[in-house]
């Protein structure tokens, strides 16, 4: 009996490891990831003054938190290596050229070489600012994402959703960003630039 017993416990041991390890066993594995976004036109405040971008809706949010004070802190429940995904749309209100700078901080640290420079020209220009970065962070650690300008005439808009007959379309977000789980945190962790 006892043999028979230990028969059919390895066995469902090892069905339940083939599922995991199989070509669709990832299903099966719950990691940490969220998605966050604003709805909500970000002007900027002051020019040449950095401002953290906002999140006013959470879309995904497991292992992390978004800062309900603050809007713009995403933190990390777990430690580990994240991949993040920032999409922004920048927007120009005048006709001058505007120079934008966009980048990353963890712990309210600006974390040295993570800046993407944008230029607008002209009224009524609008880019997307797009790009993803690995990061590691300790749990209890967040993220920031910070911009500034030279131009008070900058800003990151959203556009409403609508169903006019002539360009009916969902709503434009001003700021989406993704976070997706990659690895456990390196025995020995890395020192930004």
């Amino acid at each position: 009996d006892l043999n028979n017993i230990l028969r059919l416990f390895f066995n469902s041991l090892a069905n339940t490891v083939n599922l995991l390890t199989g070509g669709f066993g990832g299903r099966f594995i719950e990691v940490p990831n969220a998605l966050y976004f604003s709805t909500q036109d970000q002007a900027l405040s002051v020019v040449d003054t950095p401002q953290v971008v906002t999140f006013n809706q959470t879309y995904l949010e497991n292992g992390f938190g978004l800062n309900g004070v603050s809007n713009s802190q995403i933190t990390a429940t777990y430690s580990g290596v994240y991949n993040f995904q920032f999409i922004g749309q920048v927007s120009s209100g005048s006709a001058a050229a505007k120079n934008m700078f966009f980048w990353i901080a963890r712990d309210g640290t600006d974390l040295g070489y993570t800046a993407r420079e944008y230029v607008l020209s002209g009224s009524g220009d609008i880019h997307e600012v797009i790009w993803n970065f690995n990061l590691d962070l300790a749990a209890g650690e967040y993220i920031e994402m910070k911009w500034v300008s030279d131009d008070i005439d900058t800003s990151l808009e959203a556009v409403a959703p609508t169903t006019s007959p002539a360009t009916p379309h969902p709503g434009v977000t001003s700021a989406v960003l993704t976070v997706n789980f990659i690895s456990v945190l390196p025995e020995t962790r890395p020192t930004p630039p």
